[in-house]
């Protein structure tokens, strides 16, 4: 419904598609429960899409429901790198702290969607929208002035865009033609 466009600009690519594993509704109910929240929407129409496995997507970026539950991170935990808290957004708070920003007040009633080494976060704000706008702060540039910058205007063209973006750089590294 909402990720319409997104699965249509996929559908020329099914060599990037057959990697894709969804979330089934137990797990989104559990993800909803570890981070007390109602996930809007169109942010579940993706984690039932490819929110655990999106192949070649994503790849490099914390993004994935195993990130989200903060399972990727058992191993840290067991080394005693991280303590207990290992959640997306705990790494976002910090970063935003570390430069200044109340990370706590500018996450609040936010689920983070994404991480990139640990220096670039993207969330999304829980406000009611079932389609709800995507922000971003990166170490670098204006952020470190600004603080999070809208980055889409709703989830579903973070989607698309996100997408576009992966495949022109798979298509330049040539993994696709």
């Amino acid at each position: 419904m909402y990720l319409t466009e997104s699965k249509k600009y996929l559908k020329d690519y099914p060599e990037i598609t057959k990697d894709f594993r969804g979330c089934n509704d137990e797990q989104i109910v559990a993800l909803e429960s570890l981070l007390n929240v109602k996930i809007p929407e169109a942010y579940k129409e993706f984690l039932r899409w490819f929110g655990l496995k999106g192949g070649q997507i994503m790849r490099g970026s914390d993004f994935y429901y195993r990130y989200l539950i903060g399972e990727a991170y058992e191993d840290y935990i067991e080394e005693g790198i991280y303590n207990e808290d290992v959640s997306l957004k705990k790494f976002a708070i910090e970063l935003l702290d570390e430069y200044g920003f109340d990370g706590e007040k500018l996450l609040e009633d936010a689920i983070v969607i994404m991480s990139h080494q640990g220096t670039a976060y993207q969330y999304i704000k829980l406000d009611g929208s079932e389609n709800p706008k995507v922000y971003m702060f990166a170490e670098q540039g204006d952020w470190l002035k600004n603080g999070p910058m809208v980055w889409a205007e709703s989830f579903s063209d973070y989607m698309v865009n996100m997408l576009k973006q992966n495949i022109d750089s798979l298509k330049h590294i040539g993994y696709l033609k």
